[in-house]
């Protein structure tokens, strides 16, 4: 049976491996190795004196501070397999961007640095300074050392940089962009002049419904504050300023607002702009008016006339039918009086009024009624100029009471009769 000192002396003995292993594990995570830095100048001459900041981000993240001996070596001591940025803070020399180990290990490295200098840009144009973006790039390190603006006085310092050759762009909105080569050899200062300059802007705008774009005259353009209409050809120009961007919106009556952003570097600019017409749907119908229980051929089309295939089609909110391919569907008309016959498609809504009327007692007015009655030419009466010219003559009447005898002729005829007996008697 164990006694209870072996089993203290067990207990004791875990606890000791155990805070072994743990110990172990932490002297593992924060091992060291040596880096030994050597700094030298533009010559490969080690400088000493130098002070060096070694920073990294394992382990929770670290930094050391060092100084270089008179040999120019310095010895910092950095998490094994780390990334280490060694910077460089002295005012004899410097570097423009920092040195980096990537897996640090024991090694020994080589850090050059140069003689320091400043550089001051001045911007102005023909009106005094000119608030501008300033750029500074190092050719010896491959690297922009400055990217910012001056003050408003037209000045810019940089902080103690490399000497040597860099290439100095200065911008500015609606000016030229001036380019030149500027030399650090101590702390010197350059001047540069803008020059402000525009471009052409060409804007092409048409309407790319179909399968070939259609220019679009009419069309108004307004970019920075200026107003352009585009001619029969669908273009209209303007001088904008160089170096910006810009923000154009493109209207027309019947079409959807458009807006493009560019921008006018130092070349004339085409700015290609397809619109198309607002969504819309119409619907017509073949009549007006209808009589009650029949049915009526309608139409739904878009913007572009073109038909609009399955658009429903409803009268008081009841659907009465859907348009085909064609955008065409036949609806009954149930109801006298006025029909609101809508179309709908999407979002889109359309209206056509459709009359009902009742044949027992009106006659729609869609249907052609002639309102003229023709009169038979076989009972037409003849006036005075269809009666001959050449008079009849009558030897011997037959009856004073004939066809064609009036009072007066029958007067007439009776006279001649007793004129003529008259003279038989007188001449027997």
């Amino acid at each position: 049976m164990i006694n209870a000192r072996t089993a203290l002396a067990v207990l004791l003995s875990g606890l000791l491996v155990t805070t072994g292993i743990a110990g172990v594990a932490g002297a593992q995570s924060s091992q060291k190795v040596t880096l030994t830095v050597t700094v030298v100048d533009s010559d490969g001459e080690a400088v000493g004196d130098i002070d060096l900041m070694a920073t990294w981000d394992v382990d929770g993240g670290g930094s050391v501070n060092e100084t270089t001996r008179a040999n120019g070596q310095a010895l910092i001591d950095v998490p094994d397999g780390a990334r280490v940025v060694i910077s460089v803070d002295d005012d004899r020399y410097v570097r423009n961007t920092p040195y980096v180990v990537e897996n640090a290990s024991t090694s020994e490295i080589e850090i050059p640095v140069t003689e320091s200098g400043t550089a001051t840009v001045e911007v102005v144009d023909s009106d005094g300074p000119v608030n501008a973006a300033v750029q500074l790039y190092s050719f010896r390190s491959n690297s922009y050392v400055g990217n910012t603006r001056t003050g408003e006085n037209g000045q810019y310092t940089t902080q103690p940089i490399e000497q040597g050759q860099y290439r100095l762009t200065v911008l500015k909105s609606g000016y030229l962009r001036n380019r030149t080569t500027l030399t650090v050899d101590g702390d010197v200062t350059q001047q540069v002049e803008l020059t402000q300059a525009a471009r052409l802007v060409t804007f092409s705008v048409t309407d790319d419904h179909s399968d070939q774009s259609r220019p679009l005259s009419g069309t108004t353009i307004t970019v920075a504050g200026n107003t352009i209409t585009t001619v029969s050809n669908g273009e209209a120009t303007l001088q904008l300023p160089v170096n910006s961007d810009y923000e154009a919106e493109v209207t027309k009556d019947g079409y959807e607002t458009v807006t493009r952003s560019f921008s006018v570097n130092e070349e004339p600019v085409q700015q290609n702009i397809s619109i198309q017409r607002t969504p819309t749907i119409s619907v017509q119908s073949d009549q007006t008016q209808v009589v009650v229980g029949q049915s009526v051929r309608v139409t739904v089309t878009d913007e572009y006339d073109d038909p609009v295939e399955n658009a429903t089609l409803s009268i008081d909110d009841e659907t009465v039918g859907e348009t085909d391919e064609t955008g065409a569907a036949t609806i009954p008309i149930d109801s006298i009086g006025q029909n609101a016959v809508t179309a709908t498609s999407g979002n889109l809504t359309a209206t056509v009024t459709i009359r009902g009327v009742d044949p027992s007692t009106e006659t729609p007015t869609d249907t052609a009624t002639s309102t003229d009655t023709a009169t038979p030419t076989d009972t037409a009466t003849p006036t005075a100029n269809d009666t001959a010219t050449e008079p009849q003559t009558t030897t011997e009447p037959t009856s004073i009471t004939g066809p064609g005898f009036t009072g007066l002729t029958a007067l007439v005829a009776v006279v001649l009769a007793v004129a003529l007996l008259a003279r038989r008697v007188r001449h027997p």
